[in-house]
């Protein structure tokens, strides 16, 4: 993302807190990505000082795993200003709630606060400063929180990344994701894979005809509890259909396979891999644990939560974003609705 902005000129800033990977990106000045799109530019700043980093700009754009929330909105708070957009990439289940509670717990700035379903750009980066860009997504959804300030993000954000599509709240965002469906099941079920050392293509290759069966009988839950949200997400296959501008498919193995964008991505190696940690912290775990809270069973993504936690050796239901961190325990579905309007 720093990257492509640069390149079309647009002033950019870039921040990580990994000391190291600042030091290899200021000793190379420029980032190049390969693939989809092709480009080589130098940000203005690239700093590990959250001070440097938010001086006179306009918009955040948080690009991190989701366990890196909330720790980047209490870092970033103290510089905030009036009218800046902090923009969470993608936000998975709650984050725009969980960022918005530290951001405005004291009142204080008006800030617009958003989260896309989804990164924007498919690629990896196999080396600090080249990133190969796999594909380009046509149709991201974005929401603020709340709702009603949807017009002044796309009024900014919108001739910038023509892909954003606006959707009604945040429960959509969230909950209508597909990372916790293509994420920590397939790593999971490929486990031995990981333990031999072995390299394969995550999607073509670790996705196999009876995995993604087990993916669409997830995904079953997923959109139930959905529903019963009041949000009218569409099944896995449709959605990337809708993502990627593909023919339909009938069956989701065939529709996978038929994805030039996930072609060639490796495989997680441990488990320490966010395809594992944050899809279940912050994908399956608010899922099922909201499910739980307004009465949708959830026996598929419940066994994947366990099996991830015996796997990796913690404690998801506890770490998680669970119905009672995201504020929705004891709620109504009218109270929960209020609360993204």
């Amino acid at each position: 993302m720093a990257a492509i902005l640069a390149s079309k000129g647009y002033g950019v800033k870039l921040y990580d807190i990994d000391k190291e990977k600042i030091r290899c990106l200021r000793e190379r000045k420029t980032i190049q990505v390969t693939g989809v799109i092709t480009c080589e530019a130098a940000p203005d700043v690239i700093t590990d000082r959250m001070e440097e980093v938010m001086e006179d700009v306009d918009v955040v754009m948080v690009v991190s795993t989701t366990d890196a929330h909330r720790s980047i909105a209490n870092s970033c708070k103290p510089y905030l200003r009036d009218g800046q957009i902090i923009m969470l990439n993608p936000g998975h289940c709650g984050g725009a709630l969980e960022v918005s509670k530290i951001l405005r717990e004291d009142g204080g700035r008006d800030l617009v606060i958003a989260e896309a379903g989804d990164l924007m750009y498919g690629c990896r980066s196999y080396e600090t400063g080249t990133v190969l860009h796999t594909g380009l997504k046509v149709h991201v959804p974005v929401a603020t929180l709340p709702a009603g300030d949807i017009g002044r993000l796309m009024d900014v954000l919108g001739p910038v990344f023509p892909c954003l599509k606006p959707v009604a709240s945040v429960l959509e965002t969230g909950f209508e994701g597909a990372g916790a469906m293509l994420h920590p099941i397939p790593s999971l079920m490929n486990v031995n894979k990981m333990d031999l050392g072995e390299s394969y293509d995550y999607y073509m290759e670790g996705i196999t005809p009876h995995i993604a069966e087990i993916i669409t009988a997830c995904d079953r839950e997923r959109v139930a509890v959905c529903r019963a949200l009041g949000v009218e997400a569409m099944p896995l296959g449709d959605m990337l259909v809708k993502t990627y501008k593909l023919e339909p498919k009938e069956n989701l193995y065939d529709l996978i396979q038929s994805i030039e964008a996930y072609r060639a991505l490796r495989n997680p190696t441990n488990t320490s891999h966010r395809f594992l940690i944050e899809d279940t912290m912050s994908g399956l775990v608010p899922l099922a644990s909201v499910g739980h809270t307004l009465g949708i069973s959830t026996p598929m993504m419940d066994a994947f939560i366990n099996i991830a936690g015996a796997v990796c050796g913690r404690d998801f239901w506890t770490e998680g974003r669970t119905a009672g961190k995201l504020g929705f325990e004891g709620k109504t579905l009218e109270e929960i609705q209020a609360m993204v309007r």
